[in-house]
């Protein structure tokens, strides 16, 4: 399988660290919205609060991998406040559906 563009990182949270936990990815997506690579950026959360998730979307694999060896980058994503890195996987667009008008 060839890397994609779309990082997802999941983490077990503490769900009395979830506002700092979220406060931190904020602060990190805020830094990534002016990269000239970046197309989006999705936070998630399980039912139950227990886990969240980040869906990032860079225009090329080459953005991805340069994005992920930003040093603040890398810290938040392996080091997020009050959570355990759960799963950290890459993945390349297998296909794409629209919304029909």
């Amino acid at each position: 399988m060839n890397e994609g563009p779309v990082l997802i990182h999941i983490w077990v949270i503490d769900p009395g660290e979830e506002a700092a936990a979220l406060q931190s990815l904020d602060k990190m997506f805020g830094q990534i919205a002016t990269d000239p690579g970046f197309v989006s950026a999705r936070i998630l959360e399980s039912a139950d609060r227990a886990s969240l998730a980040a869906f990032v979307e860079m225009r090329t694999v080459e953005d991805r991998q340069r994005l992920e060896q930003l040093p603040e980058i890398r810290d938040t994503l392996d080091h997020l406040h009050g959570a355990a890195n759960l799963i950290i996987r890459l993945y390349h667009q297998v296909d794409t559906y629209q919304a029909l008008a």
